[in-house]
């Protein structure tokens, strides 16, 4: 009996050991993948947040509310000024 004891301590033995093996295999490659992943994320924040950057300076630039649009109102209700002033200096001549 202490023979069997003994034979059957050595088996688990041998299957923890086994078991040890195939579970730290199986974290190693679980852990490769979640650092994998965690890099892709990474890139893909990035990506993300240099387009959201790029979209809102586009948008700042050349949107409604921007510096270039108002200018564009501007210039075109200066022009449409000095067109008309010069349209009533002309026609000031002729009286």
């Amino acid at each position: 009996m202490r023979e069997r004891r003994e034979q059957r301590i050595g088996e688990l033995v041998t299957r923890g050991s086994l078991e040890r093996e195939e579970l730290s295999t199986a974290v190693f490659l679980v852990r490769a993948e979640v650092e994998r992943r965690r890099g892709q994320w990474k890139i893909a924040s990035l990506v993300a947040t240099g387009l959201a950057t790029g979209a809102t300076v586009a948008y700042r630039l050349l949107g409604k509310a921007s510096l270039a649009a108002k200018v564009g109102k501007a210039a075109s209700t200066i022009s449409v000024v000095v067109s008309l002033t010069r349209a009533l200096l002309r026609v000031r001549r002729f009286w």
